[in-house]
């Protein structure tokens, strides 16, 4: 039978191993309502909420929980009573040990019938993955946007129709550790000490907490989820609609995100420090709902572009990895070199002048400063059909300064940027002159525009 928790209700008389039938009443408890797992990729953690229905008897219950082969930390479970608050209270936990891996509730009740309780617990070997398919039209002017999330299942239990909600981007758990640790008057301890565990559950279901709390606690109206910062910390809870099943030793793959006619735009650029000398295309496309998406954050995921054909098929254009994607950030996909896009350098003329001379003490000179100006006339020819957006940045060593009479500006100390238009079938020329001041004549090491 494959592993999973059970628990038993032993109500009445006082359980023991030795107790008779007449005196103990045991009763196999429903299964769960509902299953919620919380899962931490960056720390092997996953918090488990289980839901279930128990008729209590008034007076003393034993409720036995067991977790047979399974990564349940038996420390982090805990009863919790949802109805009935204020007459149920569990007196104490016991772990016999006869009984590896048990566990028993006395719980007292002060009425007769069914209440709601909630057993959470941690949990290890659960895992999950996000990747994105997007499917371009024809024309290239929208996408089809799907993201599945993967959750791998290693950790003994069996879980059936599950919510599964992910916890995304990195919790600091040791600063947060170090600040309950304070609050309770105490050192922080050492990672290998069992007060170091207990601190570390509490801060991981506190920022749990509150993680859901910025997931569900948007403005009314629909207002966005935000992204938990705290300290160095920065994640957020993304919850993957419906429920699913997962069994131990399986993985699941869920659809988490469908979006339909989500615009973007396809910029090609120009670094040859950076991608080489051939342009590369850019399919860019922003998180919020005017793009028809933005309700939550993305998580990290790989992302594979298609674009359908006319044989209704689809052609396969690039992936590439990215980093989770907030509302209103961009997402940018390098779909690699456009080999119908050229980008062409051409040199007209370079000289030398100003130059400066150094002379010694029995009269020898040299040259220790000059000049060199370099003019340019690029070409940029579009064969792709489609008017051509072009993002060209050219890099410079030194003390240099960039003319052009196409808007430019400055991107960094070595690096100037240049936005280009070329109509579709057009080869456009991109004049520009560079001057290089070397030696003394170098005044500091950056480039800057012509008249600043």
């Amino acid at each position: 039978m494959t592993p999973r928790t059970h628990i038993f209700l032993l109500a009445g008389a006082i359980w023991a191993a030795t107790a008779q039938a007449a005196n103990v009443d045991l009763v196999t408890i429903p299964d769960r309502q509902s299953v919620q797992l919380t899962i931490y990729n960056s720390e092997d953690i996953t918090l488990v909420k289980e839901t279930r229905f128990l008729t209590f008897k008034k007076g003393l219950n034993r409720m036995q929980l067991a977790w047979t082969n399974t990564l349940i930390d038996p420390t982090s479970i805990e009863l919790i009573p949802l109805e009935q608050k204020d007459k149920i209270e569990v007196v104490s936990t016991i772990f016999p040990g006869q009984k590896p891996q048990h566990l028993i509730w006395n719980v007292k009740s002060e009425f007769d019938g069914m209440a709601k309780i909630e057993v959470s617990y941690f949990i290890s070997g659960l895992t999950w993955q996000m990747d994105y398919a997007a499917v371009a039209n024809p024309d290239e002017t929208a996408l089809r946007f799907r993201g599945f999330v993967r959750v791998a299942n290693n950790s003994g239990e069996e879980f059936e129709n599950a919510e599964v909600r992910l916890i995304v981007g990195t919790i600091n758990l040791v600063e947060k550790i170090a600040e309950l640790a304070r609050q309770y008057g105490i050192q922080p301890p050492a990672p290998k000490d069992e007060a170091y565990g207990e601190l570390k559950r509490d801060a991981v279901k506190a920022s749990f907490s509150r993680a859901a709390g910025k997931a569900g606690g948007a403005a009314p109206g629909g207002g966005p989820k935000e992204i938990v910062k705290e300290g160095l910390s920065e994640y957020f809870m993304f919850t993957v609609p419906g429920t699913e099943s997962i069994p131990n030793g399986w993985s699941k793959r869920m659809q988490a995100v469908d979006a339909e006619d989500v615009k973007f735009d396809i910029v090609h650029r120009v670094r040859a420090y950076q991608y080489g000398p051939w342009p590369v295309r850019f399919f860019i496309f922003t998180n919020d709902t005017d793009h028809k998406l933005g309700d939550s954050p993305l998580p990290d995921g790989l992302v594979r572009i298609f674009r359908e054909n006319a044989r209704e098929g689809l052609a396969y254009l690039g992936e590439q990895q990215v980093h989770y994607v907030p509302i209103k950030a961009k997402a940018e996909i390098n779909l690699g070199p456009d080999r119908l896009v050229v980008y062409e350098k051409r040199m007209l003329a370079a000289r030398r002048l100003d130059f400066h001379f150094r002379r010694d003490l029995q009269g020898r000179e040299w040259v220790d400063g000059w000049n060199e100006e370099q003019s340019w006339n690029d070409e940029i020819r579009n064969y792709t059909g489609k008017p051509l957006s072009l993002e060209l940045r050219l890099q410079y060593e030194g003390d240099a300064t960039f003319a052009s009479e196409a808007a430019t500006t400055v991107f960094d100390l070595k690096t100037v940027e240049t936005k280009l238009l070329v109509a579709p079938g057009q080869t456009r020329a991109y004049p520009y002159s560079v001057t290089f001041r070397n030696g003394v004549n170098a005044a500091q090491t950056r480039v800057k525009l012509a008249g600043q």
